[in-house]
């Protein structure tokens, strides 16, 4: 396969990751299988994968920013704080810990988000002001950016899983507020992957310019999907993405 084919086929899969890890939090389930299939090696995939993904939250945050700035449940300053420190943490832990570490448990964590996703109407049904406490709300933020850092692929699962049931949120404000949460974990755990020397830019760079294009359309999309369509797609992609785990592509 030529060289520009290759970018511009995981340009298109950065696109894709766009709005799918926007809207349902999948954006790993195809950008990281399409760093693999055309050849770049499993570390070096996770952590270009990693830089790739920013300019989707970039992307939406451009796009969603207005939305954002109208979900106060939680201040938003310490809960940056988190997800930077948690990034790099789960960088430190890819870098260090050996590969195997999660790979038990990852897939079962997914399927209990996912599960709690799907449950979540029937778990709000009379508690629809309930809201966690603050420090145990930014805790559990903690442990979910620490996984985004680490490897990231159903960590969106994870975070609606906390906005839909610690949380008044309805799905469509999760949504927004998982992309700067994510992105910001992300880009701390890029930034020790950079240095590094861990990632493939050419990889990087395709799929990150199409992310971006994705990440910021993703926002006008999801103002055409009602919340019930989002809801279902984030239970069926949390499936899918327990599966995938499991076979251990």
């Amino acid at each position: 396969m030529s060289p520009m084919l290759t970018y511009a086929l995981l340009f298109l899969a950065g696109v894709v990751a766009g709005v799918v890890g926007y809207l349902v939090g999948m954006a790993s389930l195809v950008s990281y299988p399409a760093m693999l299939a055309l050849g770049v090696p499993p570390v070096v995939a996770n952590a270009s994968n990693t830089v790739s993904l920013i300019p989707a939250g970039i992307g939406s945050l451009i796009t969603s920013w207005d939305r954002l700035r109208q979900i106060r449940y939680y201040p938003l300053l310490p809960q940056a704080l988190i997800a930077v420190v948690g990034g790099l943490l789960g960088g430190v832990l890819l870098l260090v810990a050996p590969p195997g570490v999660f790979e038990a448990v990852v897939p079962w964590l997914v399927l209990l988000a996912t599960a709690l996703v799907a449950l979540s109407p029937r778990l709000r049904r009379g508690a629809n002001n309930y809201r966690l406490p603050a420090t145990a709300f930014l805790a559990l933020l903690a442990a979910i950016t620490v996984y985004s850092g680490y490897f990231g692929a159903g960590a969106g699962v994870l975070f609606f899983a906390l906005c839909t049931l610690g949380t008044p949120m309805n799905t469509h404000a999760a949504v927004v507020m998982k992309t700067p949460m994510l992105t910001l974990s992300n880009f701390s755990a890029a930034v020790l992957f950079i240095a590094h020397g861990e990632v493939n830019w050419g990889a990087a760079i395709a799929v990150g310019a199409g992310s971006f294009a994705g990440g910021y359309a993703a926002p006008l999309i999801q103002r055409l999907i009602p919340e019930r369509v989002i809801h279902s797609a984030v239970v069926a992609g949390g499936l899918v993405l327990t599966v995938w785990l499991l076979l251990g592509f």
